[in-house]
């Protein structure tokens, strides 16, 4: 026969985890080691001097209900990149070992 139990959660707390700067540094961790695989394609693109390495930045912000991570194609034809190549999409299993 089961045992029925019943647990009430700390929903303040666990809040405050979810926004912790702990969670913002593994967070930003994981951030970059996408950025670092999307750098290690080696996609170039157009610019005025020139063809530059794709632009990627990393923003981490603990602002709204918790923590959170943006990995960002930094160029206007970022989305294009991201279309053609799913270079963020195909990044993402980088995550896993950060």
């Amino acid at each position: 026969m089961a045992i029925r139990v019943r647990i009430k959660l700390n929903r303040r707390g666990i809040g405050q985890v979810l926004r912790s700067a702990d969670v913002q540094s593994v967070l930003q961790a994981k951030g970059e080691a996408v950025a670092a695989a999307v750098r290690a394609a080696g996609i170039r693109v157009d610019d005025e001097p020139g063809d530059i390495p794709l632009p990627v930045t990393v923003v981490t912000t603990g602002r709204g209900i918790r923590a959170r991570t943006y990995v960002n194609l930094n160029h206007e034809s970022g989305a294009a990149v991201e279309a053609k190549h799913g270079i963020l999409a195909s990044s993402i299993d980088a995550a896993r070992d950060a």
